[in-house]
């Protein structure tokens, strides 16, 4: 297990994997569609492989497959989900599921949600369509649920360049945060141990935060106050039924537990908020404040 293709390789989740891969000796490829990005051009200064072509390009990953042993796999981002583009992401996950079992790829860890299978309910063919699909294929594999990205809160409807905090969420729900450098560092473990992981499915997630909680972690660190907007459930509904469904089986379900026991015994320290407002987070929403600023 040396030779790893990591598809949306110049994204949060598989930037972090690609660089952690290459620090513990992995060839890893990148798959990108743009190879002249600065992104694409920081993973092959530091040692990546890149392959242009995305997910579609099925002439690409025969070829590419063929010189791999495992597949690092996360679909691209939706941000406004729908019954179709749920539905064009399972086709796309098993069509190249089913690519990489015909060309002999060894293992593949693939990047699911966290409670994709209650999400089942009213995302009938979704992310837990791939993850079956993967678990009952012939090949090895394994699948990893993550939690809610706190890099997630330097995209601009979360507002915080604006000074405001805007949250979908039910504000008294406390939710499993992750970083995704994290992701990638238990991404590598899996790889280097996929025989343990083989036909598993792991929620991936760190500390408990509920919306209020993370605004007073945000004020505290940036020293100023930021304007907290709830958005109003019918609003979510105008904008997404899908995501809507999901913010409400959060209000009256929650998620399961994590089992922080498995992911301890592999890794032991998480990165907690507080660390990654320290190390990244509070420098870019400050950047993100600024250049608002001067627009």
């Amino acid at each position: 297990m040396k030779r790893i293709l990591v598809t949306g390789a110049t994204g949060n989740q598989g930037s972090a994997t690609v660089y952690e891969l290459l620090k513990n000796d992995f060839e890893v490829f990148a798959l990108t569609r743009d190879p002249q990005s600065q992104e694409a051009l920081k993973l092959k200064s530091a040692g990546a492989v890149l392959i242009k072509g995305d997910l579609e390009n099925t002439d690409v990953l025969k070829e590419v497959f063929q010189k791999i042993d495992g597949l690092f796999l996360v679909l691209p981002g939706v941000w406004v989900s729908s019954k179709e583009t749920d539905e064009q992401e399972a086709d796309l996950g098993i069509q190249t599921i089913k690519l990489a079992e015909e060309k002999g790829v060894k293992f593949i860890l693939y990047s699911s949600v966290m409670a994709s299978d209650k999400q089942d309910r009213f995302r009938p063919r979704f992310k837990f369509t791939i993850e079956k699909y993967l678990l009952q294929s012939a090949l090895q594999g394994a699948v990893i649920r993550p939690a809610s990205f706190m890099e997630n809160l330097l995209l601009p409807s979360f507002g915080l360049g604006d000074n405001k905090f805007i949250n979908p969420l039910p504000k008294e729900t406390a939710i499993s945060w992750i970083t995704t450098k994290d992701i990638g560092t238990f991404a590598r473990i899996i790889f280097q141990n996929y025989k343990d992981f083989n036909g598993k499915t792991i929620d991936f997630g760190g500390e408990l935060f509920a919306p209020k909680q993370v605004l007073k972690l945000l004020e505290r660190k940036l020293d100023q106050p930021l304007e907290f907007v709830q958005v109003p459930l019918e609003i979510l509904y105008q904008q997404s039924e899908t995501f809507a469904n999901l913010v409400e089986m959060v209000a009256t379900e929650g998620y399961d537990p994590i089992d922080t026991e498995l992911i301890s015994s592999w890794l032991p320290k998480l990165t907690s908020f507080e660390e990654w407002l320290d190390d990244t987070g509070i420098k870019k929403i400050r950047e993100l404040q600024s250049s608002n600023d001067n627009n």
